[in-house]
């Protein structure tokens, strides 16, 4: 029961049966915490490792670094990606947020508040984090905070 929700929430936040396809190779090793007061579904582990957390106001997941290295392998370019500047890498690995100014690339379907996964120009992830702007905006303003990170390297 609790493995279709989580497909389904995957399919509907990123799309391209993005989770029936996870589910499908990980279905061995796939857990989940469901709270013991609410019956809700708190967390997804994938072979142990935390996959990422429900978010309880909006039901969507947030990834954590593990997790989104995984959705973003299942992503084809540049869906959900936003390619930043090598200048601002320092930064972001600190976990600071991303400005607009710093984004060379974006996908030009992300809204306020979609997942979005940080990667520099070779496409390697750097940081997992909740979009501020749309594309759009993100595109034209050179001001402003583009990108709130939640998750870097291996830090949770």
């Amino acid at each position: 029961m609790e493995l279709s929700i989580v497909r389904a929430i995957l399919n509907y936040q990123f799309g391209d049966k993005v989770g029936d396809r996870i589910v499908e190779k990980y279905k061995d090793s796939i857990k989940v915490e469901v709270s013991k007061n609410t019956g809700r579904i708190r967390r997804v582990y994938i072979d142990d490792k935390l996959f990422g957390t429900i978010e309880p106001t909006t039901g969507f997941i947030i990834p954590s670094f593990f997790g989104g290295e995984i959705i973003k392998g299942f992503l084809e370019y540049p869906k959900y990606r936003v390619v930043v500047s090598d200048d601002s890498l320092p930064f972001i690995k600190e976990g600071k947020s991303v400005f607009c100014k710093f984004v060379v690339e974006i996908d030009d379907s992300i809204l306020p508040e979609d997942i979005v996964f940080v990667v520099d120009g070779k496409d390697n992830l750097i940081a997992v984090g909740i979009a501020r702007l749309s594309a759009s905006e993100i595109k034209s303003f050179n001001r402003g905070v583009a990108v709130k990170i939640k998750h870097v390297g291996g830090n949770i």
